[in-house]
């Protein structure tokens, strides 16, 4: 869940490595029985404690500390998954150029929870911390620093500083260029298209010339590690027609995709439904901006919701399989509706593919003016996280 490779980036060629837990499965709320597997919390307490013990060495260290936070994040206890990598971040910061790798997992880590706490400054700030941790340790034309340059575009992207984001997206593909480095360039190329195209609200807006300009320049390039990306290019192309209200765009979309699901190991999703913001934003006016007083509960607000994947490509069983014990609201419903609506990449071969993801209802916290109270953002935001191949339900 926490540890990836260092392209694990856009939508379609997003991966992540497999960590040492189970898959979860959990109780759900259907009454359909399914087994948890799993390390229990205390025992990776214990391990980790055993680490510290003995003067590990710092790769060990930060393996056995994310495997305690990521239990404790599927637990939902995220202030506890936290502070376990903040204290080893302490111990280890210092390797970073001895284990720039590990070191780099470690603050990618804590940016991703930090995104689900509503601490923006955090999960950008450690988003730059890999940067800084693998130039340490490697070249700074070395392909993982770029890399990360290109997560840290996310991470801009994320915050709503979206030309910054593809000016870095653009200088990470201009070098990658330069050092014949085509499968870095490739995922910069798509970025500054997967940017664009989620920037896109409707047909000749601001930024829909711009997406199709963009997925071309991925589809033209000449370099044969790039031909994956150009795939996924003009896959993206094609949801421009689905966002745009095109009849029969989504059908098309399928019809044209179903290939893609042969080899892939993970289900190619197609199109998405956006999800319907008025329902999570409360009393929000056009402009974004939210009415103070009466604020929602973003304290340990999370679900996860189970899908099957059917053969033909859609979505059904989706369900709320474990919720926070206090969660609170509607938000989640919007969410169900949307991921009811997915279409994914048709797999005849198969009898279809289960799912189970993380939604965390949270929003940001910021400083009030001229004040050192910090407050939420009148405005909601949900944060995902695929726990499907590599979290666990752990216990306690």
């Amino acid at each position: 869940m926490f540890r990836t490779t260092s392209f694990a980036l856009v939508a379609l060629l997003t991966t992540g490595a497999a960590s040492a837990q189970q898959p979860l499965p959990a109780p759900s709320t259907s009454g359909r029985d399914i087994v948890v597997t799993g390390t229990p919390l205390k025992d990776l307490r214990n391990a980790l404690a055993r680490c510290l013990e003995q003067h590990c060495p710092p790769d060990k260290d930060i393996d056995a500390t994310l495997a305690v936070a990521e239990a404790q994040f599927v637990a939902g206890q995220y202030r506890d998954a936290r502070a376990t990598m903040l204290k080893s971040i302490d111990r280890n910061r210092r390797f970073a150029k001895t284990y720039p790798e590990p070191v780099s997992d470690l603050y990618r880590a804590h940016s991703r929870v930090a995104a689900h706490l509503g601490e923006d400054g955090a999960y950008f700030g450690s988003a730059l911390d890999v940067v800084s941790t693998l130039k340490a340790g490697f070249a700074d034309d070395d392909w993982r620093v770029l890399g990360a340059k290109l997560e840290l575009g996310d991470a801009y992207f994320k915050t709503g500083r979206f030309e910054d984001a593809v000016g870095l997206y653009r200088t990470v593909a201009r070098r990658a260029h330069e050092l014949h480095l085509g499968r870095a360039e490739g995922m910069a190329l798509l970025s500054i298209a997967n940017a664009y195209v989620a920037a896109s609200r409707v047909r000749n807006d601001g930024y829909y010339a711009a997406a199709l300009k963009a997925c071309d320049a991925v589809r033209a390039a000449t370099d044969p590690a790039i031909a994956p990306f150009g795939a996924a290019a003009t896959v993206l192309k094609a949801k421009l027609a689905v966002r745009t209200g095109e009849p029969g765009a989504v059908d098309r979309l399928v019809a044209t995709y179903r290939t893609l699901a042969k080899g892939a190991t993970k289900p190619v999703l197609l199109y998405a439904p956006t999800i319907d913001r008025p329902m999570l934003a409360y009393l929000e006016f056009p402009d974004g901006e939210a009415m103070k007083g009466g604020e929602p509960n973003f304290a340990d607000q999370w679900v996860d919701i189970g899908f099957n994947i059917a053969p033909d490509g859609t979505v059904d069983e989706a369900e709320v399989l474990r919720q926070s014990p206090h969660y609170s609201g509607k938000w989640a419903q919007p969410v169900m509706t949307a991921i009811r609506g997915r279409r994914y990449a048709p797999n005849a071969t198969g009898p279809g593919t289960s799912r189970v993801e993380r939604y965390t209802y949270t929003a940001t916290w910021e400083f009030e003016t001229g004040s050192r109270i910090r407050t939420r953002r009148p405005v909601p935001k949900i944060e995902v996280l695929d726990l499907t191949s590599d979290a666990a339900l752990p216990s306690s």
